[in-house]
């Protein structure tokens, strides 16, 4: 019998395993290592907030919106997404919303926009022309 749980119990700690999809927290220096990378830079804070400052290259998908789940789950599964908001909150909620559904190289800005600009890396501001 007790060989029995013990398989059972190695059964379910290896499935965790064989789970090929990744959060990663890396830090705002490891993200500047990316940048000849491919990767897809996501920022899920708010249209106003993103229009405040945001990291280049930066797509803003509003965690808040009501298209936000259609919008974050038609991003190619196959490409690196790097995800950030303001602190972490809403960016590590996502990467758990992607990494459910079959995502496979999630990474996560370590503090942020906020982390982000405290270190003293350059934001872009949303300009509007008439």
């Amino acid at each position: 019998m007790n060989r029995i749980i013990i398989i059972f119990l190695i059964f379910i700690f290896s499935c965790d395993l064989l789970n090929p999809s990744e959060i990663n927290i890396i830090s705002e220096s490891d993200f500047i290592e990316l940048q000849d990378s491919d990767y897809t830079l996501i920022d899920v804070r708010t249209q106003d907030e993103f229009d405040l400052g945001h990291i280049d290259s930066a797509i803003n998908l509003d965690f808040y919106s009501d298209s936000f789940q259609n919008d974050i789950l038609s991003l190619p599964k196959n490409e690196t997404i790097v995800i950030y908001c303001r602190t972490n909150n809403r960016s590590s909620k996502t990467a758990a919303i992607l990494k459910e559904n079959g995502y496979r190289e999630i990474l996560v800005i370590r503090g942020g926009i906020t982390e982000w600009v405290k270190k003293g890396n350059d934001i872009n501001y949303t300009t509007y022309s008439d």
